[in-house]
């Protein structure tokens, strides 16, 4: 997925990262506030005891933090936890108390970190404090008492060796200056050189014997310093409660729950097929995309539904004028011909017929002469949604004639024409003029591709009367008539697709459908496009600012449209 891709996702499932943020925030404020309070005491050890030397190996230091989980498990033992228990008189057994605490090493140095949680404060503190002599009690931390006199003696003697290094070479000092002098005396003079000679002896043996006692004193030393554990800080009183503040586990559970509302969205599109996004037509169906529609008023119900004639400066209103330029652009038919478009849908209840019935608005609004044929004679709503009568309309070419009966085409051509004048209605939009399917006998499909049909359509294309003819047929995947009507009419298709509802496989059978019968498709507009799946570029009707297509202050008010009902319709 493309980084497009996860936008619009994030902008799709918004809000349920946001309500799942919400709740787990909440749920996590709730726990912490009903919790008791806790505190926790800390004590710092020192693993090792190189800090004590001059020229500490850095392995001492490696060596002694790697030995800090072998310290963590020995402190969860039973003799050591049995001991802090026995020794506090603890309210509770070794169990609980293995619970209470926990070791943490500090990166980079071999400091280990003890912690112990508890309701009480005082009580934490003791813990703490506790467990850390008994680590240091159950752990070789001090020499043995063998080399501690071992290490007495040696530092006496090296003492007295460096007293008497010093004494001998203050005497070779002052022999050195006598020799020097003026002494006349031979004798004198030669028992001086003998005694500087065998100072010079004592004080290299005397150096020899220091540098030995030195390095064994230093060896027995260093024993300790890997294996070693001493209390840097022992724990305080805490004086405020380590869960007094909800804030960071709010924002925790917060993170963990949009982390994991994410990865449900990402869930849901992979096993979702529905068509959302504008950016899906052209790769998916290879036809262009014509316009895209965002949702208005209540998809169940037809009121208010012609949006270009009662809210003309809508922003929906301006996406259905953008439609139809595009249209216009994309048709090459000659400008003084009649622009004939055959609206269909995959499936039924994706907008085909409001989008007909809008876009035929905002041809009249241009002032083309325009008819909309209600050719959907399953399911008819261009009536509903223009409230006018059904009682005649399309269904009337094939009245008045018996099964047995064999007209010619002289005969049925002026059979229709005698028809239109009286089933074509005129509307309160100027120049927009509506023929209803009227009351559809059963097999409409046999009667669709029928000569009256064909004539039906040739009179109105090649009559002059109209400039542009929008016709509204049924979903393409449900039944044959759409392509019937379309090769009746000779004009181009639009396929309406809603976003978030029709199938992607729905879409592709539908354009190739289009294609096995070699029937025009001029593009998609894709209905109901929400906010957070639209692409830039077609986010135009949002780009005014508008958010609703009732706004009262964005158009003037909706002129009248006809009232009249006829008596089959109401009843």
């Amino acid at each position: 997925m493309e980084l497009s891709g996860y936008i619009r996702l994030v902008r799709r499932w918004l809000w349920l990262m946001i309500a799942a943020a919400v709740i787990a925030s909440s749920a996590a404020f709730i726990s912490v506030r009903t919790q008791p309070a806790v505190y926790q005491a800390t004590t710092l050890l020192q693993l090792g005891n190189y800090l004590g030397l001059t020229d500490p190996n850095p392995s001492m230091i490696q060596a002694a933090a790697s030995l800090s989980q072998s310290y963590i498990r020995l402190l969860k033992t039973r003799p050591i936890l049995q001991a802090v228990v026995e020794k506090l008189r603890l309210p509770f057994g070794t169990a609980e108390l293995e619970r209470l605490f926990e070791g943490q090493l500090t990166s980079g140095t071999s400091f280990l970190t003890l912690t112990v949680s508890y309701t009480d404060p005082v009580l934490a503190a003791e813990v703490a404090n506790e467990l850390a002599v008994q680590l240091i009690a159950n752990s070789p931390t001090e020499l043995t008492r063998e080399q501690q006199e071992q290490v007495r003696i040696l530092q006496a003697e090296v003492q007295a060796a460096q007293a008497q290094l010093q004494r001998a070479r203050e005497e070779l000092s002052v022999i050195d200056s006598a020799l020097e002098g003026l002494i006349t005396d031979e004798q004198e003079r030669v028992v001086l050189t003998l005694r500087r000679t065998e100072l010079i002896g004592e004080i290299s043996t005397a150096q020899s014997n220091l540098a030995s006692m030195t390095r064994t004193l230093v060896d027995i030393q260093q024993r300790g310093t890997v294996n070693f554990i001493r209390v840097v800080e022992p724990a305080q009183i805490p004086s405020a409660a380590s869960n007094d503040n909800p804030l960071p586990s709010m924002i925790a559970a917060a993170i963990a729950a949009v982390t994991l509302a994410f990865g449900a969205a990402l869930l849901l599109e992979y096993l979702s097929d529905s068509l959302r996004s504008p950016a899906e037509i052209m790769p998916l169906l290879n036809v262009p995309l014509l316009g895209a529609v965002a949702p208005f008023g209540n998809k169940r119900t037809y009121k208010n539904k012609l949006i270009t004639w009662t809210q003309p400066r809508s922003t929906i209103a301006e996406a259905y004028r953008a439609l139809r330029v595009n249209i216009l652009f994309r048709e090459n038919s000659a400008e003084d011909a009649c622009h004939v478009y055959t609206v269909t849908s995959p499936n039924p209840s994706e907008g085909k017929s409001v989008t007909t019935a809008n876009l035929a608005i905002t041809f009249a609004m241009t002032g083309m002469r325009v008819l909309l044929i209600d050719f959907d004679l399953r399911r008819p709503v261009q009536h509903s949604l223009f409230n006018l009568p059904n009682a005649t309309g399309v269904a009337d070419v094939w009245r008045k004639r018996d099964a047995g009966d064999r007209l010619d085409e002289a005969a049925i051509r002026q059979e229709v024409a005698q028809q239109l004048p009286r089933i074509i209605q005129k509307t309160e939009i100027p120049n927009l003029s509506v023929l209803t399917s009227g009351s559809v006998p059963t097999g409409s499909s046999e009667l669709i591709d029928s000569p009256q049909s064909r004539i039906l359509m040739q009179l109105l294309v090649q009559g002059g009367n109209y400039d542009v003819i929008l016709i509204d047929t049924p979903p393409i995947l449900v039944v044959t008539d759409t392509t019937i009507v379309a090769r009746l009419s000779g004009g181009k298709s639009i396929l309406v697709v809603e976003s978030g509802r029709t199938r992607r496989g729905a879409a592709v059978r539908a354009a190739q459908q289009f294609t096995n019968l070699d029937l025009p498709l001029l593009g998609v507009v894709i209905n109901r496009l929400k906010a957070q799946d639209r692409d830039a570029g077609y986010g135009y009707y949002y780009y005014y600012g508008y958010t609703r297509y009732d706004n009262p202050q964005s158009s003037p008010p909706p002129p009248p449209i006809n009232t009249r009902v006829n008596d089959v319709q109401q009843r």
